[in-house]
């Protein structure tokens, strides 16, 4: 089993696929209740060390019986600590113990048996949230897991690919509105590239605070002035596009106010309410990473967070000249793992050929390994490591390796950062 687990702001949502499955299902914390978010929330009972999650969380706070923690997310990233009844509890063990109780409903205990693969997918994608939420997967202990993440971006590229292809023949947008702020997503495809070069572009947020309703009677106006509002966003926001469909995503669209927009939203489009979008694309980048169709497999996404260059060089392999390919474009920055051994050419030089996908030059960087130590050529082993701490820069180590018993290692390390 592969999960998809969206990461948002307040809630949580599961989604989940099995092979033999037509598509990923999503799942709920109250069974048969058709209700998929999880609030990202926890609570302790007073007294005793007895925690709840999710909607539980929220009855037992009511009832009076227990300590309320929200903000779990905030909390990891910013370092912060939660005092609980007299003791102090870092948010990053807060937030693990919420996702560890959230994927209780995918099994119980077997659940760790069972998940294969996670994909963690959230609106913002950057260094810090890369590695808290690796603390956390180590915490959770998933045994013979593999975690990845991705931005909420890259799991509409996913889903989408995998839907009727009249829904995507021209532009896609997905208005995605959590109560304070609508962000839209619009995907695109450059079909005279091959592979299909695929974007999702993100809009800043635009904001409209949910209205406080103090009344039934306040009610209607409240929705009426949100409706015009929203409406008056996507006049701009569709403008001069063409989009075969548009998604209506999050929280915010729950109460169904927005009849006023439907007018605009739904000319010679087809329009779609939705809450699970995120996970289910989620669920749907790790099927093609084991079971590719042949639309994934003629698709390559270029996001903010991905490489959008092929680096590699040309190598020497049994005495014939080979292409020997380092970094895919496509790939996550923060995926990058990058380790070869090589014997460095006579003139001490390592040519990197950078291939952009998105139309730019073909380049090449010489990069030099001055003072080498004075052996053959033929002895002069060497081990080059490439990282990336964001989407253009490139750190690349290198350290002289020796050649056996005969010429140990000289200790000798060279690094280098470029930007593509």
């Amino acid at each position: 089993m592969v999960v998809g687990f969206d990461l948002g702001k307040y809630t949580v949502q599961i989604s989940y696929y099995r092979s033999g499955m037509d598509e990923p299902a999503t799942a709920e914390q109250i069974t048969g209740s058709q209700v998929f978010n999880i609030p990202m929330v926890l609570c302790k009972r007073r007294g005793v060390n007895q925690w709840f999650y999710g909607r539980e969380a929220l009855k037992q706070h009511e009832r009076g019986e227990g300590f309320l923690i929200d903000g779990l997310l905030r909390k990891a990233l910013n370092g912060e600590r939660e005092n609980v009844e007299g003791e102090e509890i870092e948010g990053l063990a807060l937030l693990t113990l919420f996702i560890k109780r959230s994927l209780s409903i995918l099994g119980g205990s077997r659940v760790s048996g069972s998940i294969t693969d996670i994909m963690f997918t959230c609106e913002r994608l950057d260094s810090e949230v890369v590695e808290v939420m690796s603390r956390v997967t180590e915490g959770l202990r998933l045994r013979n897991c593999n975690v990845y993440f991705q931005s909420y971006a890259e799991s509409i590229y996913h889903y989408m690919i995998h839907q009727d292809r009249e829904l995507w023949r021209d532009s896609v947008m997905c208005s995605y509105y959590d109560g304070l702020n609508v962000t839209d997503y619009i995907f695109s495809r450059n079909p005279r590239t091959s592979p299909i070069v695929a974007f999702v572009d993100t809009s800043d947020p635009y904001r409209m605070p949910m209205p406080q309703i103090v009344s039934e009677d306040a009610r209607a106006a409240a929705y009426e002035r949100l409706d015009k509002q929203y409406a008056e966003h996507m006049q701009e926001a569709l403008n001069g596009g063409y989009f075969s469909s548009l998604y209506l995503l999050g929280d915010g669209f729950k109460e169904q106010w927005y009849k006023e927009s439907v007018g605009i939203l739904a000319r010679n489009r087809r329009v779609f309410v939705g809450n699970d979008l995120f996970s289910r694309g989620a669920c749907y980048s790790l099927r093609d990473k084991y079971e590719p169709d042949e639309t994934a497999k003629s698709h390559v996404y270029l996001g903010v967070d991905k490489l959008r260059s092929n680096i590699g060089m040309n190598v020497l392999r049994r005495g014939r000249g080979s292409y020997l390919a380092l970094l895919d474009a496509g790939i996550n920055w923060y995926d990058v793992k990058c380790e070869y051994e090589l014997f460095v050419p006579e003139d001490g030089v390592l040519h990197l050929e950078i291939i952009p996908l998105d139309g730019g030059e073909h380049d090449v960087r010489d990069i030099e390994l001055p003072e080498l130590p004075e052996r053959d050529p033929d002895t002069l082993r060497v081990l080059l490591r490439m990282s990336m701490s964001d989407v253009t820069t490139i750190h690349i180590h290198i350290e002289d390796l020796g050649f056996g018993e005969m010429f140990p290692s000289s200790g000798m390390e060279w690094n280098y950062t470029i930007e593509v």
